[in-house]
């Protein structure tokens, strides 16, 4: 059983600044697709970096008024959509893996579905906010200016994404860390 400082109170409202970020990266992720499949790298780079600072910018918000149920359920879609859908752009133009991305969009399309079926009640861990971090400045790097450097985070990304997936099942399995946030 949770502690009383433990439970995060979860509202109800839609319309608050962190969910107006959210929305805004998911509306730019066909856009970048878009870019990125017409090889418009500038533009793709710069759509997907100011994307990526909504994330980190509508997280430091939201802690601060409060998490909402939507935001709670849009908030990793978006994240998974623009990593996903760009590093399946970039294995098409042979900038990354195909079997790595295929992989990682597996795990992305597994944790989804893991979530919906705790109703969105497992907080997130360190290890998987890092892998999304590093998979953001991997994938933007590759965009930018593909090379070992951009190779090395991916791999990085994709080594603490799996590690965050076997933490999350563990988690369910043995139903710890769920059903906290109310």
């Amino acid at each position: 059983m949770p502690k009383a400082e433990e439970t995060i109170q979860v509202s109800d409202r839609v319309l608050t600044l962190p969910n107006a970020l959210t929305l805004f990266r998911l509306l730019m992720v066909p856009v970048v697709v878009g870019l990125l499949i017409a090889e418009v790298d500038g533009i793709a780079i710069a759509i997907f970096v100011a994307a990526a600072l909504t994330d980190f910018l509508d997280g430091r918000i939201a802690r601060r008024s409060g998490p909402t149920r939507i935001g709670q359920i849009l908030d990793p879609v978006a994240d998974r959509l623009m990593l996903s859908s760009s590093a399946i752009v970039l294995a098409t133009r042979g900038l990354l893996p195909v079997w790595a991305v295929a992989i990682l969009v597996g795990r992305d399309l597994l944790t989804l579905l893991g979530s919906l079926f705790v109703r969105g009640k497992m907080r997130v861990n360190f290890i998987g906010k890092t892998a999304t971090a590093v998979l953001m400045v991997s994938v933007g790097l590759m965009i930018f200016s593909p090379g070992a450097l951009g190779e090395t985070l991916f791999y990085t990304g994709f080594a603490l994404s799996l590690l965050a997936a076997v933490v999350y099942a563990i988690r369910l399995y043995f139903r710890t860390d769920i059903g906290n946030i109310q």
